[in-house]
């Protein structure tokens, strides 16, 4: 990764409006130094539109920062920033390739690294190439339908590896029936109680309501809350996960079933540091144990 920040940093450099020499730096209203590097498009951002970029803080030889250049960044330029990094990124448009220039102790206080007092004297260029501008509707929206559509293909892949028939919902919820209960389904306001396994797709095992189980893999909690009992809650009340909500009225009481949940109908893409990765598709091994209306 080294390699390829000390490429893009040089590259930015080498691609300056011809062969001669960079730019030179201006300075901004806000105080910092600027130059545009390599020119894109007209584009400039609007109100509610996000910046797709990617980006690296480099202090000579030194890496400080690295966005990664697959992903990148997604950022509101006029609500995320503070208002001098938001002034330089509002002259940008798509296919601009830039850099920022600041001392060592305003990049300190711009992102709370530590300040030492050899780094005084330091020079911090952030080189940024601006790959996208769109509504944040549009971004979404784009972001969700490729999350959605490679979620499906792990399903479909899940299914064909392990030669398993699913019912699939709407929404791309994969039900796999593995026993028949007595043909009553659980409706939209049932207090319904489930007992259930989830794992990742490698096997992983993040919780369980069997205490023998969460013992055997040593995630057993003498402190579970309700203890290692059968899950309660009103179905569609939005006390679960969606995938619940809309995959468990596929099972009817006393059925056991496997249910395979696309991310954004369990955890999304929130990265909170817990065992389950963003975008992670689950795998939940249920049984409807009862229900009352």
């Amino acid at each position: 990764m080294k390699n390829y920040n000390k490429v893009l940093a040089a590259g930015l450099l080498l691609a300056a409006l011809g062969c001669n020499q960079a730019p030179k730096f201006v300075e901004l209203e806000s105080g910092l130094k600027f130059r545009k590097l390599e020119e894109g498009d007209t584009t400039r951002a609007q109100q509610g539109d996000l910046m797709n970029l990617v980006m690296t803080h480099t202090a000579g030889d030194s890496i400080l920062f690295d966005s990664g250049s697959e992903m990148g960044l997604y950022l509101n330029p006029m609500t995320s920033l503070p208002e001098n990094l938001s002034e330089a990124l509002l002259l940008c448009g798509i296919g601009d390739s830039v850099q920022i220039q600041m001392t060592y102790p305003e990049y300190a206080s711009l992102t709370g690294r530590p300040l030492m007092p050899a780094d005084s004297a330091l020079v911090v260029n952030w080189n940024i190439r601006i790959r996208e501008i769109d509504s944040e509707t549009a971004v979404v929206e784009r972001l969700q339908a490729e999350q959605t559509a490679k979620d499906q293909a792990i399903i479909d892949e899940y299914l064909v590896n392990n030669n398993l028939e699913a019912e699939k919902t709407e929404e791309g919820i994969a039900v796999v029936t593995l026993e028949a209960g007595n043909g009553e389904y659980p409706q939209k306001g049932d207090r319904v109680k489930v007992d259930y396994v989830v794992r990742l797709l490698d096997g992983t095992l993040i919780d369980t309501s069997d205490e023998e189980l969460a013992k055997a893999n040593n995630i057993y909690s003498p402190q579970r809350q309700g203890g290692y009992v059968p899950y309660a809650f009103t179905l569609g009340n939005r006390e679960v996960i969606q995938g619940w909500d809309l995959g468990i009225p596929k099972v009817d009481k006393g059925g056991k079933a496997k249910l395979l949940v696309p991310s954004q109908m369990a955890y999304g893409a929130r990265n909170n540091g817990g065992p389950i990765p963003p975008n992670s598709v689950l795998i939940f091994d249920i049984e409807v144990v009862d229900f009352e209306r």
